[in-house]
């Protein structure tokens, strides 16, 4: 399998460690950010500045995703001699995992104004805002993906109960009808875009008692990102690649 350059937001812990643990196995290169890269021991065990480099970025903020293009610029213009064991191709793969939960008590009724605020900014603008700078980069790749972290508590089909988290649940909504949407706006230019479910996932943010491992989760999406391909654009799948209703 030829090795492919992924950008990863969130990847500090959680499912963004664990795709660049994966992504590193199996040779790919993986520009890996998060807001204070610096300040986790897992990525930076990974970072060799070869085949895995970190970049600072609040996900959140215009400047600082500015600041993450220019970087990745720097690091891939045009892709770097193979002999150097560096970037040997343009971005070609974007993963979209940067994300937050808010208080599990938080209701439709009971969500404080600001809550909601915070979990947006996170979950729907910062993705939003990251595809929309990195787009371009893409465009210099044939064959280029963009992959967002969702959930299936934000399926309006398969919302059949009064949950908790209600902030979070919105939020992920949100960020499908942008998929779909973006989906549709690059439709010409051949992307493969889905949102993706990757299983209640024992992490800080899913809790201890999920009942999958982060390892099992991201493999399962690896497989189902190598396989997609411009026909699935405008897709919601799990980490199975089972197809899920919006």
């Amino acid at each position: 399998m030829a090795a492919k350059t992924y950008f990863i937001t969130g990847a500090s812990r959680g499912l963004g460690l664990e795709f660049v643990t994966q992504l590193k196995r199996a040779g790919h290169i993986v520009i890996a950010t998060a807001r204070k890269p610096e300040s986790s021991e897992g990525l930076q065990t990974l970072v060799d500045n070869k085949q895995v480099y970190s970049i600072a970025l609040d996900t959140t903020d215009v400047k600082s995703v500015e600041a993450a293009v220019e970087k990745v610029n720097e690091i891939a213009p045009n892709g770097i001699d193979p002999a150097t064991i560096l970037i040997t191709l343009r971005l070609k793969v974007l993963i979209n995992n940067a994300g937050i939960a808010s208080d599990r008590s938080h209701t439709s009724l009971t969500t404080p104004p600001q809550a909601l605020l915070d979990v947006f900014n996170t979950n729907v603008v910062g993705t939003v805002l990251v595809t929309q700078r990195f787009v371009p980069l893409l465009k210099k790749k044939t064959d280029r993906k963009i992959f967002t972290i969702s959930s299936i508590l934000g399926s309006v089909g398969l919302t059949t109960y009064a949950g908790t988290i209600a902030p979070y649940n919105v939020s992920k909504a949100a960020v499908n009808m942008y998929i779909k949407e973006l989906s549709e706006d690059l439709k010409a230019d051949k992307f493969t875009i889905l949102a993706i479910h990757p299983g209640w996932v024992a992490t800080d943010m899913g809790g201890a008692s999920a009942p999958l491992k982060a390892p099992e989760s991201i493999s399962g999406m690896l497989k189902v990102f190598d396989q997609a391909t411009a026909e699935d654009t405008g897709s919601f799948k799990d980490y199975s690649g089972k197809t899920l209703p919006w």
